[in-house]
């Protein structure tokens, strides 16, 4: 099984502490973040600004946390004003209060206590299987990326498809909703894409078979793998009566994960979040079959919002259990699935799953202020064929993405790019001033090159 096996690096366990400190997505402390430049940097700053601490040693943390907060806010392209402030200062209590019921502060204990002793890896955005593309929910809406992802199985899954495939529905699934949900995982996963579901009864566990099956079929080295997203943290994963299905999950080099801590209990509420992060991993969402009323019409509004490509199984209109697929398609949300055996027509070109070799060292992450230009204030070598790529997309596609600039530099470049080198040139470049990204649109800063 190929996971992390160096203890957690500094940046990575204090993601894992700020999330134990949250109660749920926070934009607020992703704009901390972002505003501090480190995980790390905003923990000692929360942990020096909270009771206990000598009054001097506070004061100056409040200070340093409110300009990292309004810095953050800036940067993110949002404004910040007396209300924001006051949101803030109650979360930044909040933070505080739960830092104080951390089972310990010794750095070994903790690794053991959020990987649950071993059972569990814990990746962070510089780890090399950090799935890009989800900073697109930082980027195309106000909901935060989640600070880091833990996960059983295969952390390599998450990078070994460009362009994942998500296929939800109904629990309470029809045998026509399950056979079309198996079916379009099966031809997917055949041709070596990743399908991401969230493990429940019915659809989910339908499309998880069908990527399982399509491993059978054609061998472990060309199938696509299957993820499946938890509401909860991976030691309450369920229904019990899935539990084979998650075993072969981990034994088919797939992976389970969440962005919640061990403990975290799977609440109603959680499920709306987890669904974001399933239209996130995904490039195209497919509804398989959806009542009126169903988790799965959430997550094509997910889709909707991150501007993924999302389609819907039409269904028999006397059937309650297709009103939803049917709704998203006559209100032009949703393409229509026409065929379950030409997955061609709904994802990108078949390919064999892509393998990552760690290139960086893990117990270094990139900081905000990594030498990625040049001292003169120019870009590198990188850079510049980003910027070129940048340029083309815009001409080709009317605006640029990521995708749209991997897509492009694997043509000028074959091979030589991955959608995580492209996330981080992008992040260095947008702190030096010479692009700007905003909206899910990125673009060339006046005089940036």
């Amino acid at each position: 099984m190929n996971v992390p096996s160096r203890s957690l690096d500094e940046e990575t366990l204090a993601r894992a502490v700020l999330t134990y400190c949250l109660d749920s997505a926070d934009a607020m402390m992703y704009a901390l973040l972002k505003g501090t430049g480190s995980a790390a940097g905003a923990l000692r700053l929360i942990a020096d600004g909270g009771p206990g601490k000598h009054e001097g040693v506070v004061t100056a943390a409040c200070k340093a946390l409110d300009a990292a907060f309004i810095n953050g806010i800036t940067r993110w392209g949002r404004t910040i004003n007396a209300r924001g402030m006051s949101s803030f200062h109650g979360s930044l209590a909040s933070w505080q209060q739960r830092l104080a019921t951390l089972p310990s502060h010794d750095p070994q204990q903790l690794e053991r206590w959020f990987t649950a002793e071993g059972t569990q890896w814990i990746i962070a955005p510089h780890s090399p299987y950090w799935p890009a593309q989800l900073a697109d929910l930082s980027l195309r809406t106000d909901w935060a990326a989640p600070l880091c992802l833990w996960g059983r199985g295969d952390p390599e899954t998450l990078v070994s498809c460009s362009k994942p495939v998500g296929i939800v529905g109904s629990r309470g699934v029809s045998d026509y909703g399950r056979r079309c949900a198996y079916e379009l995982a099966r031809q997917a996963a055949r041709s070596g894409h990743v399908v991401v579901s969230g493990g429940a009864l019915g659809t989910d566990a339908a499309a998880h078979w069908g990527a399982l099956a399509a491993m059978d079929e054609v061998g472990a080295g060309i199938s696509g793998r299957t993820v499946a997203v938890f509401a909860g943290g991976l030691n309450h994963i369920g229904p019990k009566s899935n539990a084979r299905l998650f075993e072969r999950i981990v034994e088919g080099k797939g992976a389970l994960v969440s962005e919640l801590c061990p403990a975290t209990i799977p609440e109603a509420r959680r499920f709306l979040l987890r669904n974001r992060l399933i239209a996130a991993l995904s490039s195209t969402v497919i509804v398989a079959q959806a009542r009126a009323r169903s988790g799965a019409l959430n997550t094509a509004g997910w889709a909707g919002e991150l501007n993924r490509e999302l389609y819907a199984v039409p269904g028999d209109v006397t059937m309650p259990h297709n009103t939803g697929c049917n709704r998203l398609i006559q209100e032009g949300k949703a393409s229509i699935v026409c065929s379950l055996s030409d997955i061609g027509e709904l994802c990108h070109e078949a390919h064999r799953p892509h393998t990552t070799t760690p290139s960086q060292d893990e117990d270094n992450p990139p900081s905000d202020d990594s030498g990625h230009c040049e001292e003169d204030g120019g870009t590198n070598a990188t850079g510049n064929d980003i910027l070129q790529a940048i340029r083309a997309c815009r001409s080709r596609f009317g605006d640029a993405s990521a995708d749209g600039i991997l897509s492009i530099l694997n043509e000028s470049h074959p091979g030589e790019y991955s959608i995580a080198t492209i996330m981080q040139e992008l992040g260095a470049m947008e702190l030096s001033g010479i692009i700007t990204m905003g909206a899910g649109r990125i673009s060339i800063a006046p005089g940036g090159a």
